[in-house]
């Protein structure tokens, strides 16, 4: 892995490495009661095969859409009929807050003199709302969105569309994601990865690239100022 103080741009995932959801947890129990947990793991777990599932089939939908579709099954898989499911879990996508160590991290790299941007799944409007809400609009130098070519992480027309939005040479630009299939995604195609992996998850059996793991972004800076 070359110094960190070579790099030029420094591009991040978005949900689940910038940005988490805000917490809904007593809200969605007083509805779905015992069923909570399950019908989030299922939600996130179907937003992930739907995506890739349409990649393969070339049947492209914004994010949002999908991210309706898999509540929708979420729903039917654990007999929830209640609409306030939707009207409680839909919005969380456009009104997150950062992770830990985000607007640090990011605040850092700009002293630096450093571009940042978000290359996500997410779509532009999300992207932005996200960006606003949580102030990092003002700093950010890309936000790239899938949308523009309908296709979705971890293709590499994604990342590849990313450094021609950079114009910038693959050496250049450090990825940070949180998600190992992305990690995985990303470097293969050729970019240097920070895998932030702040739930201390076991490393996954896929193709990596060049690689370095953090605990959290907040111990990324450490690299930075080291």
């Amino acid at each position: 892995m070359a110094s960190l103080y070579s790099k030029n741009v420094f591009l991040f995932d978005a949900f689940g490495t910038l940005f988490k959801t805000i917490p809904i947890d007593d809200e969605l129990k007083k509805i779905a009661g015992s069923k909570s947990d399950l019908l989030l793991q299922i939600w996130r777990r179907k937003q992930l095969e739907y995506s890739w599932l349409r990649n393969q089939m070339k049947r492209y939908v914004p994010f949002d859409l999908i991210t309706k579709e898999a509540l929708f099954y979420a729903m039917k898989k654990c007999e929830i009929a209640d609409n306030r499911i939707l009207e409680l879990l839909l919005p969380i996508y456009h009104q997150p807050v950062l992770n830990d160590g985000a607007s640090d991290l990011i605040l850092t790299l700009k002293k630096l003199g450093k571009q940042v941007g978000i290359l996500s799944n997410g779509t532009l409007e999300m992207l932005r709302k996200g960006a606003a809400k949580t102030g990092l609009n003002t700093y950010l130098d890309f936000i790239i969105s899938v949308d523009e070519i309908g296709i979705y992480k971890p293709a590499p027309e994604v990342y590849e569309l990313a450094q021609q939005k950079t114009n910038a040479n693959l050496s250049e630009i450090l990825f940070f994601s949180s998600n190992q299939w992305d990690v995985s995604g990303a470097s293969c195609f050729g970019f240097e990865v920070a895998w932030v992996n702040q739930y201390d998850e076991t490393k996954e059996e896929l193709p990596f690239g060049q690689v370095i793991e953090v605990k959290s972004l907040a111990s990324a800076i450490d690299l930075l100022t080291a």
